[in-house]
């Protein structure tokens, strides 16, 4: 690469040769080679600059696929994870939606019983009772959508465990639905909101 800037830098001093209208003076020529020679540091002085950038760029996406494996682990390693929780509970003699979210190998959690609850609505009529040999369904993972039922506000929602575990993020909810949400005090049931991960 630096003989291709030398031939072009040279090629102005080949065509006066070649045409033969100017003959240079020895002190001429000497002060266009210096020319040419400061000219072709400056180009090695720029050429050694890209190349550091160069280098710094492929550090940098080093570091991004680094990042990006990092990643894939975790998410392989989540997916693990979330592998070893049921995803079905066949309901005990003396079981009930508080005791079952408490366990363990379910959410380890018993305020996270209205997520059992809300998935298995279409056979637990009042949370309050559950019957031996019933399957419940136990959702794992993060929820991306809430649909709403009665009892429902912006604040209790955001509040739920495995909604943000904090009331005080309703707004979050509200803002990513403005669409629908037009007033934060009324939300429907049947209405199903998007759930923000950022």
């Amino acid at each position: 690469m630096k003989n291709l800037w030398i031939v072009a830098l040279l090629l102005p001093v080949a065509g006066w040769a070649q045409e033969g209208e100017k003959k240079l003076t020895e002190e001429e020529a000497q002060a266009q080679i210096a020319e040419y020679r400061q000219k072709l540091e400056q180009v090695n002085a720029e050429i050694a600059e890209l190349e550091a950038q160069v280098n710094e760029l492929q550090a940098q996406v080093s570091e991004y696929e680094s990042c990006v494996q990092s990643t894939r682990k975790e998410i392989e390693d989540l997916k693990a994870e979330i592998a070893k929780y049921p995803s079905e509970y066949t309901v005990q003699e003396g079981d009930y939606l508080y005791k079952i979210a408490g366990m363990r190998y379910i959410y380890n959690n018993p305020k996270a019983w209205p997520r059992i609850w809300r998935a298995n609505r279409d056979k637990i009529k009042d949370p309050n009772l559950i019957y031996p040999g019933w399957v419940l369904t136990i959702p794992h993972g993060l929820v991306k959508e809430f649909e709403v039922i009665p009892g429902d506000y912006l604040w209790k929602i955001a509040g739920y465990s495995w909604i943000y575990g904090d009331p005080y993020k309703w707004t979050k909810i509200y803002e990513a639905n403005r669409d629908k949400i037009k007033d934060p005090d009324l939300i429907y049931p049947g209405w199903v909101l998007t759930i923000p991960r950022d």
